[in-house]
């Protein structure tokens, strides 16, 4: 069979016939009934169904083959909702999936069901639409055309023949490239050329869609054809185009009387679209022509897909271009996104977000009523005529409140939130009453609840698209789109110029001056005036609403900054007062020191406000006040948002200092949250908490890193300032976005009593298998945590019996960060390349080594270099080695680390000197040039810890993979920053090689991997943040002490690589496991000793049976290990019982822990 065969079939209205032949050649089915088998349903006044079969795929699945009839009245189209229902019927039939045909009289649906065995999860249907004499269906036919052959398909062919991700790949690489070549041919690296170029791509993909509904001529591939036929292919765009975008789709119909409207035709049978999109802007301004081989091959292209207009849900999916994935697009188009931090969220992600979020504001109005929580999610309002049924009891007030909630995203990307918002009150509000408007209901979801803010024009305009869709979608004859400007809005949501409670109770005697009684304005009636404006469509009053409002504005600003003068002089006036002379005498000392406090506060606050009102930083400042009006009561306060929602920016702050250091600064002196090395989404997560209303909810994906991380210290502070924790969805290592990003669900709610804490525990693939974990929560499977002890102190969120387990180890009362003095990271030159040296050797006081800077060979004076360790050199239990050396230019004396003068340098090591001169000029280069006319050009420029290198102490990788603690017994080494150095307080009487084996414990690796953020692979960062809150039993005895360092004697030659095996017919590495194991039961006694006795497990008691000798390790190691191994050995049968008398304990960890 061949493409051109199936195209044509897919044209046609559905005959049962031809279906069947194509059941047999294409699917290869081979048990078609002769009389199909007829079904009922509870629709049947509806929809007549029919059993056709089955179908057994190569891989032995089975397949139930489907077809119903929808009856005459009913639109095919519209009903998928009602289609989905009938899914449960398939369920009967005993199949692993169903290939259904659901038809009318001139469309039919193909759909292919899958997951109908799975309990947990929701059946996912993908669909192809057929039936239109006007379509190709290239896509369709290029798809399941490859089913057709010799071979009897799998299942595994079969789904992806209706793969919606395949083909949305697909095409976002060819309009990618696409868009690429008219960038190319207009000029790529010029910023507004890009923005014409996507904005003018942006208006012929809506174009694909409007054609869809046949509003263009009738002709549902009229772009296609009016390129086809158009005599001005060679000027396409300014000849047809721009008169087609500006004065046919922005014009009214009665004013269409540009003369090129000629050049698109006789007939002109388009709507009048209004809203903005095809409104010309400045760009539009330029006299722009393209290759027309650019044109030919974007029409052709676009003509190979499907597009379809209503937005696909996660489990119901039709196989085509839909809305969603044109947000997809843009949003990657958008200008360097990832290097802004933002990523595009997943549509799991954003159904259940948006369906948890009104589930949180509803029970949050109406009670925690579960039924609350299944008509959001599956929009079931349960049997109407039960008096006991809560969601009809109380559906007129769910109904309000699903009117009046108002809810914003204020990083709004190309709209995924705000679109999956309306999409989940509609469904509801469409449950509550299947007879309204379905247009006028989303009309007045996005004129009344809809609020979006994002700082890059390009991400408003496709919001504002998808939006227009989601009404076209919906619309039996084309109406004019509303104007989204004060809906969706560009700005920069974190800046704003006036705090949200600076009273304004005059800003409309300001506006009001010289306008006569008819002119003047209220705040009641600057409302109504925004909302009006929303919904004009004549030209003349929209540009007059806008003018008004923009003057409204004004006045705004004009008072609000009125009201920052009057207390500028209120604080003047009492500077003024304390600075005048007494008659009698002096002020008093403290009238002298609030003086001094005054003058201070005036001159911080005049600076601050002179620095807002001139910096070019706030050009982009977002007024909430100003521009959201509905925000505002009758007072002119700002009440709040119900719900704020969204995918914030992660951008370290170190980014962000690169490239906009201004905005650093301010941010760290505007918010709390900004503390450290902090991530913009810190900032919008307090942002978020201003912004909404003392019931509200804020929720956003987000790193969880904040939780505990040293920068988190300051949205910790906040959260905690008035227990706005409220819910947590940990992924883990899961990565939701193709970047090494570690995310989870958050919600802040105020006044919340507790946290829902979760976390994932299962291994995922798949966006889709994430959405279905997300799915299968309830609160019964979360841990409950309380808000009142969580302060901005890193916090420990676990669930489970890992939750009891670290409350056993809380009893301890020391940490590590009791123990340890100082944990500090190595050398920091800012150019390794010449400071390192590798491959050395030591002659005759020479160290002889390459440099990576020179690439070769260099000799330096022993007494210019130090031992150097890399992150690679340490490993656990390591005899530390290594031939790496470290040109250090510092005299260490009594604690101090002092530069050698240049002089010095040359006098004493006259081979460093020849070699660190020759590497002068980029030493000198370093930081921007920082050292040119430094005569230190050779010092580090940070020389953090220089003293601290020479101690005994611990050494660790700063990330690791389970414990790899080292010992430097002897403070030879130095080290890089990818290390960690442990040097112990002197009081401490432990002993480092105790310490060594607490930190490279199973016990310890599992408190950090269930305390801490790991990394991909399973990978840990051994921050100090991390690591201290270990905690460390009270007291280890010098017996027990002595005991631990012989088995880590023992574990430092067997890890030796260099060592020969201790016995002829068993490796080292074998012999090491089980002395580690030996010693993990021994750390394990140490804080769990009351249990471990009780249960019989207790090892200490049978070690101190043994005797070492400390005779030579070899030895020791073949003594230890053969007593043992014997069969009577106590120790090693109460290993072997660990999973039986400790299996929420001690097992738990120790195999939870394992690597």
């Amino acid at each position: 069979m061949i493409k051109e065969q199936l195209q044509k079939i897919f044209r046609q209205p559905y005959n049962a016939q031809t279906w069947q032949e194509l059941l047999i050649n294409l699917f290869g089915a081979s048990e078609i009934r002769q009389d199909p088998s007829f079904l009922t349903s509870d629709s049947n006044e509806k929809v007549e169904g029919f059993e056709l079969g089955r179908l057994h795929t190569a891989d032995r699945y089975e397949i139930g083959l489907f077809a119903f009839e929808i009856k005459q009245g009913h639109n095919l189209q519209l009903n998928r909702v009602g289609l989905r229902s009938l899914v449960k019927s398939y369920i009967r039939y005993n199949v692993d999936a169903a290939l259904v045909v659901y038809y009318d009289a001139t469309h039919w649906r193909l759909s292919f069901i899958c997951d109908l065995k799975e309990q947990k999860t929701a059946p996912k249907r993908y669909t192809y639409v057929f039936g239109n004499r006007e379509e190709s269906y290239r896509t369709a036919s290029a798809m399941l055309v490859k089913l057709s052959g010799d071979t009897k398909p799998t299942f595994k062919d079969i789904k992806e023949a209706f793969s919606v991700e395949k083909m949305s790949k697909d095409f976002f690489d060819g309009y990618k490239a696409r868009y690429k070549e008219f960038c190319a041919e207009l000029g790529a690296t010029n910023k507004s050329n890009r923005d014409y170029v996507k904005k003018m791509m942006g208006r012929l993909v809506f174009l694909q869609f409007l054609q869809k509904k046949g509003w263009m001529n009738g002709d549902y591939n009229y772009m296609q054809n009016l390129f086809a036929t158009s005599p001005f292919k060679e000027d396409f765009l300014e000849e047809v185009l721009e008169p087609l975008f500006f004065h046919v789709l922005n014009t009214k119909e009665s004013e269409r009387n540009h003369p090129k409207l000629k050049n698109l035709g006789i007939k002109i049978n388009i709507p009048y679209l209004n809203g903005g999109l095809f409104e010309a802007d400045e760009n539009d301004k330029k006299r722009v022509a393209f290759d027309v081989k650019l044109f030919a091959d974007l029409f052709d292209f676009f003509s190979h897909y499907n597009f379809t207009i209503d937005e696909n849900d996660p489990n119901d999916a039709e196989v085509g271009i839909d809305p969603e994935m044109l947000g997809h697009i843009f949003e990657n188009l958008l200008e360097d996104n990832k290097d802004k931090g933002a990523f595009y969220t997943p549509k799991e992600i954003v159904q259940y977000m948006c369906r948890q979020s009104l589930i949180e504001y509803l029970q949050g109005k109406l009670g925690k009523h579960i039924e609350i929580e299944n008509f959001i999610n599956n929009h079931d309002t349960g049997n109407r005529t039960d008096k006991n049924n809560f969601i009809a009891q109380n559906a007129q007030e769910i109904e309000r409140l699903l009117d009046c909630v108002k809810v914003c995203d204020p990083a709004i990307g190309s709209g995924a939130f705000p679109m999956g918002v309306l999409s989940e009150i509609f469904h509801a509000k469409m449950a509550l009453d299947m007879t309204l408007d379905r247009a006028a209901v989303k009309k007045n979801i996005i004129q009344n609840s809809i609020y979006g803010v994002d700082i890059e024009q390009g991400a408003v305009d496709i919001a504002r698209l998808r939006f227009w869709l989601s009404l076209v979608v919906d619309e039996d004859k084309p109406q004019p789109l509303p104007n989204l400007d004060y809906k969706i809005m560009c700005g920069n949501s974190l800046l704003s110029r006036y705090a949200l409670d600076i009273p304004f109770e005059d800003v409309f005697k300001e506006y009001n001056k010289g306008k006569s009684a008819s002119d003047k304005m209220s705040l009641e009636r600057y409302k109504q005036l925004v909302a009006d404006y929303t919904n004009t469509s004549d030209h003349t009053q929209k540009a007059d609403f806008r003018n008004t409002i923009e003057e409204i504005k004004s006045a705004f600003r004009t008072e609000l900054s009125r009201s920052e003068k009057e207390k500028f002089a209120k604080l003047k006036g009492q500077i003024a007062d304390l600075e005048t002379p007494l008659l009698f005498g002096e002020r008093t000392k403290t009238e002298k020191e609030d003086l001094k406090k005054l003058r201070i506060k005036f001159a911080k606050q005049e600076q601050e406000q002179a620095d807002i009102m001139n910096n070019k930083l706030y050009e982009d400042a977002f007024e909430w006040r100003f521009e959201f009006p509905q925000l505002l009561n009758d007072d002119g306060n700002f009440v709040g948002f119900d719900i704020v929602i969204g995918n914030p920016p992660y951008l370290r702050i170190q980014g962000i200092r690169d490239t906009n250091p201004a905005f650093a600064e301010e941010l760290v002196k505007k918010y709390k949250s900004a503390t450290g090395s902090f991530d913009l989404y810190a900032a919008f997560a307090e942002r978020g908490l201003q912004i909404i209303n003392r019931g509200g909810v804020v929720n956003y994906i987000m790193p969880v890193k904040w939780t505990n991380a040293a920068f988190g210290k300051g949205l910790r502070g906040v959260v905690t300032e008035n227990n706005s924790a409220c819910k947590i969805i940990n992924f883990g290592a899961y990565q939701v976005f193709n970047a090494s990003t570690y995310t989870g669900l958050q919600w802040f709610k105020p006044d919340s009593g507790e946290i829902l804490y979760y976390e994932l525990d299962r291994n995922l693939e798949t966006n889709q298998e994430l959405g279905e974990y997300l799915n299968s929560l309830n609160s019964y499977n979360a841990a409950k945590i309380n808000t009142e002890k969580l302060n901005k102190n890193a916090w420990v969120l676990t669930v489970g019996q890992t939750t009891e387990i670290l409350h056993k180890l809380e009893q301890h009362p020391r940490r590590i960060s009791d123990i340890f003095d100082k944990i500090f990271q190595g050398l920091a030159t800012s150019k390794d390349d010449v400071y390192f040296l590798y491959d050395c050797i030591e002659k005759d006081g020479i160290i002889i080594g390459k440099s990576k800077h020179l690439n070769r060979k260099v000799s330096i004076e022993r007494g210019l270099v130090k031992p150097l360790l890399k992150g690679e050199d340490v490993h656990r239990y390591d005899n530390i080695s290594t031939d790496r050396f470290v040109v250090f230019p510092y005299k260490l004396d009594a604690g101090k680390a002092n530069l050698y003068t240049e002089k010095e340098i040359f006098t004493l090591y006259p081979q460093g000197y020849t070699y660190l001169k020759e590497c002068e000029g980029v030493l000198r280069d370093r930081e921007k040039g920082r050292l040119r006319n430094d005569d230190f050009w050779f010092r580090y420029i940070y020389p953090k810890n220089l003293v601290l290198f020479d101690n005994e102490k611990l050494v660790a990788p700063d990330i690791s993979l389970g414990g790899n603690f080292a010992y430097d017994a002897k403070g030879e080494f130095y080290q890089t920053t990818t290390i960690y150095g442990y040097i112990k307080k002197l009081h401490v009487k432990d002993s480092y090689k105790v310490l060594m084996a607490l930190l490279n414990s199973r016990l310890c690796w599992w408190f950090l991997t269930n305390t801490g953020t790991t990394l991909a692979n399973g990978y840990f960062r051994f921050k100090p943040d991390y690591i201290n809150p270990f905690p460390i039993p009270i007291e280890i005895t010098p017996d027990v002490d002595a005991m631990i360092s012989n088995l880590v004697d023992m574990l430092i030659y067997l890890f030796d690589g260099s060592n020969s095996d201790v016995f002829d017919h068993t490796t080292n590495k074998r012999v090491r496991v089980h002395i580690d194991d030996v010693l993990n039961m021994v750390i394990y006694e140490l804080y769990f000793g009351d249990h471990m006795k009780e249960k019989g497990i207790d090892v200490i008691v049978d070690l101190k049976g043994y005797k070492f000798n400390n005779a030579d390790l070899p030895k020791e190691i073949e003594q230890f290990y053969t007593w043992y191994q014997k069969s009577e050995n106590m120790i090693r049968q109460k290993l072997m019982l660990l999973d039986t008398r400790s299996n929420e304990l001690i097992y738990l960890i120790h195999t939870n822990a394992a690597l």
